[in-house]
């Protein structure tokens, strides 16, 4: 899919959540442990990685949701 912003090419994957939010590239497993070490060899982005946790969430970025299409667009 390309951006509709910037025209290139977007990455396919799943969010997913266990006490952070983050970003897995298809064909990538789950990391085990979410470690920073671990999601980084799991080829997971963190998406708030200014975020520590729930508590801290003026950290989180701003996100656009369009419920007609299902398409979440945020910043990282």
């Amino acid at each position: 899919m390309k951006c509709p912003f910037c025209e290139k090419e977007m990455q396919q994957g799943r969010l997913r959540t266990r006490g952070e939010n983050y970003f897995i590239p298809s064909g990538c497993k789950v990391p085990m442990l979410y470690t920073k070490k671990s999601m980084a060899d799991a080829g997971a982005t963190l998406v708030s990685p200014d975020c520590t946790g729930a508590i801290y969430e003026e950290n989180w970025q701003t996100a656009f949701l369009c419920a007609g299409c299902r398409k979440i667009i945020a910043d990282f």
